[in-house]
């Protein structure tokens, strides 16, 4: 490692070179002269990366010349997004860029894993390389806890100098309220604290061990790292299956050190649905008999039978939850017709329901 690490400043240092060299020729005519300078133009136009630091294995804070335009970061284009990133090393990101509370052009960029040393380029809209030292180091997470019957949480806490990106990126600051802070450029808060930041945990997954001798991989729960205050996202079992009442579940992840790794799965009743409400043709508030006191929706459908024989799926609408009401999407661009009963049913066991019937209109 110490013979790759003094060997950094010289691989950059021909990178610099590399981009700066300067070449003579003959003068251009007025034509070329005019495309060059329709090409400069355009050029600067595009935001340029001046910085990469790695903060962990799944999280760059990136640096530009200028603000990235709305249509760079916007969710709905990450597909696009992902390509103007080019990286070597089959790095790429899994998530848009998010501008840091208080910044006016450096990001929160979530990545792939990273692998300790790997010297990596990155090139952002076809723009010169920058260079930067990967690094394998994890975020720190206190402990794991089971949560419903399929179901667990990993949670870190801002005391060990962890905050989840949610609370330090200007797109969430005005949801956050007073969980919304900001960091200096090495990453400390006004008292002069330095925080690791959790990025983005799309598409991230963790590795349970049973004392049984099974393995299997525990997906993320969308829109739960940051819910209700807590740093605690959740992650699910395959569907159908469930935590087995006694049985010890040791996780493991390749972004995460988990400090207390294990629990003793328990007995955790599922929910009990209560009624339902149409809200238009498209959604429906679905009530339980109790609180859940967090988002413990998320990620839950049902299914609606028809008293005119027809079936359809509803989806939970993440963060909707006030209370014992979550809001559930029709799935699959369907509809609920006027004057049809639905009975609603829970899928993969989350809750049971006893007669409970929608009215569509």
């Amino acid at each position: 490692m110490k013979i790759r690490k003094r060997i950094v400043p010289a691989a950059l240092a021909l990178s610099v070179l590399s981009v700066g060299l300067v070449t003579f020729s003959e003068p251009l005519n007025a034509d070329a002269a005019g495309h060059k300078v329709v090409a400069v133009t355009k050029n600067e136009q595009v935001a340029r990366i001046t910085k990469v630091k790695p903060l962990n294995t799944m999280t760059l804070q990136v640096t530009f010349n200028q603000p990235l335009a709305a249509a760079d970061i916007d969710p709905n284009n990450l597909e696009v997004i992902k390509k103007d990133f080019n990286f070597n090393g089959n790095l790429e990101i899994v998530n848009v860029p998010r501008l840091m509370t208080g910044s006016t052009s450096t990001y929160i960029v979530p990545v792939t894993f990273q692998e300790d040393d790997f010297i990596y380029r990155l090139s952002y809209k076809e723009q010169p390389n920058r260079i930067f030292e990967g690094t394998d180091e994890k975020v720190l997470v206190r402990n794991v806890a089971q949560v419903t019957d399929d179901t667990f949480t990993l949670e870190s806490l801002q005391e060990d100098g962890v905050v989840d990106y949610a609370n330090i990126i200007e797109a969430y600051r005005g949801g956050r309220e007073d969980l919304a802070f900001s960091l200096d450029r090495q990453n400390r808060d006004a008292s002069g604290k330095r925080f690791d930041v959790i990025s983005s945990l799309r598409d991230r997954y963790v590795t349970v061990k049973t004392s049984e001798g099974e393995e299997f991989v525990a997906n993320y729960v969308p829109f739960t790292q940051a819910a209700d205050g807590k740093q605690a996202p959740q992650f699910r079992l395959p569907a159908g299956q469930t935590l087995k009442q006694g049985v010890t579940y040791r996780v493991y992840s390749q972004w995460a050190e988990i400090d207390v790794k294990s629990f003793v799965a328990k007995k955790i009743e599922p929910f009990t649905l209560q009624s339902a409400k149409a809200i238009d043709s498209k959604s429906f508030e679905l009530q339980l008999t109790n609180d859940p006191q967090t988002d413990l929706l998320a990620g839950r459908s049902v299914e609606l039978r028809g008293n005119d024989g027809s079936t359809l799926q509803a989806q939970y609408r993440y963060s909707s939850r006030k209370g014992a009401v979550g809001v559930f999407d029709i799935a699959n661009g369907g509809t609920l017709k006027a004057g049809v009963s639905y009975t609603v049913t829970p899928l993969n066991n989350w809750a049971t329901a006893t007669n409970v019937v929608l009215q569509g209109k």
